[in-house]
């Protein structure tokens, strides 16, 4: 009690106890037991002496009480204001009788301390009319011996003896103890101290009635008792003998057993490395137990067959911030809100979350951004009590809180508790891990759980009880004496001091070994609190407060949230949108070459670099917004996963906000890197490849994010991402240098079948090449020139060649030369075969005659095989001229006049680029025709060059592997047009991406492979 108080309290008694004159022997006896219970026995005969003087002056009228009461209002809450009306009452009451001059100054007074009239005649009826106790009132509960009538609130304690009356206070929630004069004169105890018949007690939070003929009669049975009316979910909670190991074979729980019902505050203490945090995660269902079982009136919430009836009973609030830093306090709660309630209407959801910030004390900083670390908008304690309001906003019958009060100043702290606190008082059950509570705080828990290292459950009960259960092993003096005598504080310290003592050496130092292990604190438990002690109530399965949105909704409420926490992190959007303009005008810039004083599109020998490196800048950009955005919401889900929402619709809303930031930044990429460089009439073929490819990065990013647990991680492998992409994308090696291990022949080799800058950058070669507004005009004409002209000139001599070889040495005996006549005769029988199956009038009719005759070649076969090749020389002298023909009639159909030969010269410079002619016909190339494997590979004008299935595939019809420029891709006996086609397959690479998100591919196995190499990952498996 604060000195302020005291004296003002003096000095009213003193005005009370001398309206009539004298101050009488009773009244002189309450004010010495008054201030002796207040004060030490030094401070006692001062404050005496203060209040004779007091009533000296009062005894000669020079107090005017209306001054003090004055002073009083400003100095004193109301609690401390109802204690001194207690004591006024109590002190007019001495007698027996109340004096009417007394009555009314007491009246006075409980008027100027603006005390509520009902309020005031509740408390001097409890004071001055036993007859209260009878009439039923309903802040009034009487304990007594024997049962009462059903209007009386009570508890039946048996050889009570007396009846002790506790009184309510609601406006407040304090609570007052009088003993009533029953001539039994039992010994009764409150905190440690004597409780006298006929004088009024404040009843603090944590208090304890102890006699040695009732049970204990604890804080919390009082306060239930008042408010289990009140409490609509009725609740049974049990954990029984619950083990839990980690994955490396440590234990982390040893048979932890806890029942507790509704309308209580649990605390979890012990010290580091105990398992507090641990048992927490088992208790809410996060981590699986190893054995035993955590049940909800009977149901185990660790079975997914039975825990469906108990989804969004449990709350819970880790240590670490829930929240969104760039939303504000408001848009927080509100969001939260709509994932839980479903069925509720924005107004609704407004409504529910503007009561619940006031509650909270946080309606004055709604529209304020949370923050972080670096940026703080609100303090400390407002971002905890926040973090619990996320949960507070759907009421769970049951939350579980993890240090509430770390980190933050000791008012924030009982401000946090006491929240906790007033959820317990309506109903709710409430965990709460706590490290160094204060006094106050300390005597707020109902219930204690205490864990020793290594998980060892070493105390379960009364948090008052458990200071005088430790000391009394540990053989202290004062082992009976929890509270001190002089401030009525506790002191939870001394437990873990007495838990932790350690050894002293012959040397009196303290060793490193415990006087007590904590398997011998768990044996001095097991002997003092027998198991069997543990009873559970079965119930009826809580009503559920929650209901979660439609799929469809979760997914517009997650794009909502995320879109508004983006737009609002102002640094974010100007990066995300600017960064692709940046790098087009940087990279075109760059690229731009010219010899003259013009650019022209047609004479940039660097488009084709511009093409891919704008392919990498894509995947860049795309793996750049995405690879932080499930790591980043891992504490927010770790929370919401508690409401079992849909992973599908969380992942949908990441797609929808990625896809379209991506779309947009390659759309703005595209206008200004083509500007730039002249590329005209292409702009849809290079955005929807480049957003396909942004797409597919976002998908990568996605599920590295998902698979670990650091951002740094994450920035680290995004360059392991592209470098492959770049090496093996087919511009910076060619295919054809690759190392051989790696070739695969004429067609792309199959690693970087795998890299999607490859599928990219031929998708916009051979669009750029063949499908630009000059080009697609000539491009069939070129393909029938270039196929015939590579069949004429390199294709048939070749053949000739072979044939040539074969009747030279046909009869030579070497086994070596045989070899090789059989090889080069094979290879003619080959394409021979292969020309017949493209074009059948092109087919070899006595082609089974030279594989009959073993390759043998006789004189007819040998005259037969040059008419034949004679005959395909002449198809293709023929085809070339048809089609140069069509060509020249074409171009001079375009070229009638001089206005019109420009206008087609202007258009070959403006959309026809040599750079890209070169690459695409690969012109370059020294070995125009190759041998692999018995066949002949045309290594020139691969972008005239039709693909067909490999005949020895196992399914050709699903083999669409290809050369490099390909212009088209076969399927199922189709072609399609490559640029389609390898969109297309960049989609499906994109949805297997999201496929393995969806069931977390990439995060299962690297987490096996976290265990398998010596990690210590938690398990969730059941024994």
């Amino acid at each position: 009690m604060s000195e302020p108080v005291l004296k003002s309290i003096l000095k009213l008694m003193a005005i009370s106890c001398t309206f009539d004159g004298v101050i009488t022997e009773g009244e002189s006896r309450i004010i010495r037991e008054f201030i002796n219970e207040s004060l030490n026995e030094e401070r006692a005969s001062h404050y005496l002496g203060l209040f004779k003087e007091y009533a000296d002056v009062a005894l000669s009228g020079a107090i005017e009480p209306a001054n003090i009461c004055n002073r009083i209002n400003v100095e004193l809450n109301q609690k401390q204001k109802f204690v001194v009306m207690m004591h006024l009452l109590e002190l007019a009451y001495v007698d027996g009788a109340l004096d009417k001059k007394e009555l009314e100054f007491v009246d006075m007074v409980g008027e100027s301390f603006k005390i509520d009239v009902h309020e005031y005649n509740l408390l001097k009826a409890y004071i001055t009319d036993e007859d209260a106790l009878t009439l039923g009132l309903s802040n009034i509960l009487v304990v007594a011996e024997d049962r009462l009538p059903e209007k009386i609130k009570h508890l039946i304690r048996p050889n009570l003896n007396a009846k002790i009356a506790i009184l309510r206070i609601p406006s407040v929630e304090m609570y007052m103890l009088r003993l009533y004069n029953t001539g039994a004169n039992p010994s009764i105890m409150l905190n440690g101290f004597r409780v006298r018949e006929n004088h009024t007690y404040n009843f603090p939070t944590g208090s304890v009635i102890k006699s040695d003929l009732i049970s204990p009669i604890y804080y919390s049975d009082i306060v239930s008792y008042f408010f289990k009316d009140q409490n609509q979910t009725k609740i049974c909670f049990e954990a029984k003998h619950v083990y839990y190991s980690f994955a490396g074979g440590k234990i982390g729980l040893r048979d932890i057993n806890i029942v507790e019902d509704s309308g209580r505050l649990i605390g979890m203490m012990g010290g580091s490395g105990s398992g507090k945090s641990t048992m927490l995660n088992v208790l809410n269902g996060n981590e699986m137990p190893v054995g035993g079982r955590v049940t909800i009136n009977g149901i185990d919430i660790h079975r997914p067959i039975e825990n469906k009836a108990v989804e969004g009973i449990i709350g819970y609030v880790p240590q670490d911030d829930l929240l969104i830093e760039d939303l504000t306090v408001f848009q927080n709660m509100f969001y939260a809100g709509k994932l839980c309630f479903g069925n509720y209407t924005d107004e609704q959801i407004k409504e529910l979350v503007g009561k619940t910030l006031q509650s909270l004390g946080l309606l004055e900083i709604a529209h304020l951004k949370v923050g972080n670390s670096l940026q703080k908008t609100i303090s400390g304690g407002q971002r905890k009590r926040l973090n619990i309001g996320l949960e507070l906003l759907r009421e769970p019958a049951i939350l579980f809180v993890d240090e509430p009060t770390s980190g933050l100043s000791s008012n924030d702290s009982e401000n946090i508790m006491d929240l906790l606190k007033e959820l317990s008082l309506k109903g709710k059950l409430v965990f709460v891990v706590i490290h160094q509570p204060s006094s106050d705080i300390f005597k707020m828990f109902d219930k204690l759980v205490i864990l020793d290292v290594g998980g060892y459950q070493i105390y379960y009960g009364n948090p008052i009880e458990a200071v005088t259960y430790f000391k009394s092993i540990a053989n202290m003096v004062d082992s009976d004496a929890a509270v001190c005598n002089t401030c009525g504080n506790v002191n939870p310290e001394q437990i873990f001091n007495i838990i932790e003592t350690k050894l002293v050496d012959e040397y009196g130092r303290y060793t490193q070994e415990r006087r007590t292990s904590p398997a011998q604190w768990r044996k001095h438990y097991e002997e003092t609190f027998p198991l069997e002690r543990f009873k559970t109530t079965q119930t009826e399965v809580p009503a559920k407060t929650l209901k979660v949105p439609s799929k469809i909704n979760q997914w517009l409420i997650f794009t909502k949230r995320d879109v508004l926490a983006k737009l609002s992190n102002t640094q974010y959007m100007i990066i995300s949108l600017l960064q692709a303009p940046f790098l087009a005008v940087v990279l075109a810039t760059v690229v731009m070459f010219f010899k003259g004083e013009e650019y022209t599109f047609r004479d940039n020998p660097n488009i084709p670099a511009y093409i891919f490196m704008s392919i990498i800048v894509s995947m860049f950009i795309g793996l750049i917004i995405s690879a932080e955005e499930i790591i980043k919401d891992a504490k927010i889900r770790k929370r919401e996963s508690l409401l079992h929402l849909s992973w599908g619709s969380y992942l949908f809303s990441k797609v929808t906000i990625l896809f379209t930031l991506s779309a947009i930044q390659t759309l703005s990429y595209v206008l200004i890197g083509n500007w730039i460089l002249d590329i005209r009439g292409m702009h849809v073929a290079y955005w929807t490849v480049l957003f396909t490819t942004a797409c597919f990065s976002n998908m990568l990013g996605l599920n590295i994010s998902s698979a670990f647990n650091s951002a740094i991680t994450i920035y680290i492998l995004i360059p392991i991402m592209l470098i492959p992409q770049l090496i093996l994308g087919g511009i910076v090696v060619k295919f054809s240098d690759f190392n051989p291990y790696f070739s695969s022949g004429n067609k792309v080799p199959l690693v970087s079948e795998c890299m999607t800058s490859r599928w990219s950058f031929e998708a916009l070669m051979v669009s750029q090449f063949k499908d630009n507004a000059y080009s697609r005009m000539f491009y069939e004409y070129d393909k029938e020139m270039a196929e015939a002209d590579y069949k004429k000139i390199y294709y048939l001599p070749h053949l000739e060649a072979c044939i040539a070889f074969g009747i030279k040495n046909s009869q030579q005996t070497d086994i070596v030369i045989q070899k090789e006549v059989t090889a080069k005769l094979t290879l003619v029988y080959n394409e021979l075969l292969q020309e017949g199956k493209r074009t059948p009038r092109l087919a070899y009719p006595a082609l089974d005659l030279l594989k009959k005759s073993n390759y043998r070649l006789s004189e007819e076969m040998v005259a037969d095989l040059q008419k034949h090749l004679k005959f395909l020389h002449k198809y293709y002298i023929q085809k070339f001229n048809r089609a140069n023909e069509q060509k020249d009639a074409l171009m001079a159909k375009l070229s009638r006049s001089q206005a019109d030969r420009d206008k087609l010269i202007t258009l070959a410079k403006a959309y026809h680029n040599e750079a890209i002619e070169q690459l695409a016909k690969n012109s370059q190339e020294k070995e125009r025709i190759t041998v692999q494997h018995e066949r002949l590979l045309q290594r020139i004008t691969p972008i005239y060059q039709t693909p067909s299935a490999h005949p020895d595939s196992w399914f050709p019809y699903l083999d669409f592997r290809t050369h490099f420029y390909a212009p088209t891709k076969p399927l199922f006996g189709y072609q399609f047009d490559t640029l389609v086609f390898n969109v297309v397959l960049i989609w499906v690479m994109t949805l297997i991406l999201y496929i393995m998100l969806y069931y977390r591919f990439l995060q299962e196995t690297f987490s096996n492979l976290y265990i398998i190499f010596g990690g210590k990952k938690k398990r969730g498996l059941r024994m």
